[in-house]
């Protein structure tokens, strides 16, 4: 199976990142009656507004997320992947895994709960690695441009 082109495994991805995305609009925008229906049947004891700050506080990062790995997997359907504007995305996306592991670390004094640690493991790695893999996105285009000039 092809990686990247038209109709490879990127244009799949990229079309399941934007039902991700539209599923998580949607989920943003119900997310005070989800909640509210949640702590009815399951947890009742957790501190509604707290937990629907936190929420949505991360909610708005993550639709981020997958908005940028939508532009990210576009460019690898077009069949060109190095562009500085992937390096920019990549930034965003690191800055917005910071944002969300900072927020569930200060909620987790609010939602106490085993996902709130797990959560903020994987954005810490989703951080670290988006910052990493973005600075070398940044050195392949800084070699591919100099290559091309040299030849």
């Amino acid at each position: 199976m092809k990686v990247k082109g038209e109709k490879s495994l990127s244009t799949f991805i990229e079309l399941c990142l934007k039902l991700l995305f539209v599923i998580g609009i949607i989920v943003v925008l119900g997310l005070p009656y989800i909640l509210q229906k949640y702590s009815e049947w399951m947890h009742p004891q957790i501190n509604y507004y707290p937990a629907l700050a936190i929420l949505y506080a991360s909610g708005i990062p993550a639709l981020i997320i997958v908005y940028r790995f939508i532009k990210i997997f576009h460019t690898l359907g077009e069949g060109d992947p190095f562009k500085i504007e992937n390096v920019q995305n990549l930034k965003v996306i690191s800055i917005c895994s910071l944002i969300i592991m900072i927020e569930f670390i200060i909620g987790i004094f609010f939602i106490t709960s085993v996902f709130a640690v797990v959560i903020i493991g994987i954005f810490a790695v989703a951080w670290l690695g988006a910052y990493i893999l973005s600075e070398l996105l940044k050195e392949a285009i800084q070699y591919k441009e100099e290559n091309e000039l040299t030849i």
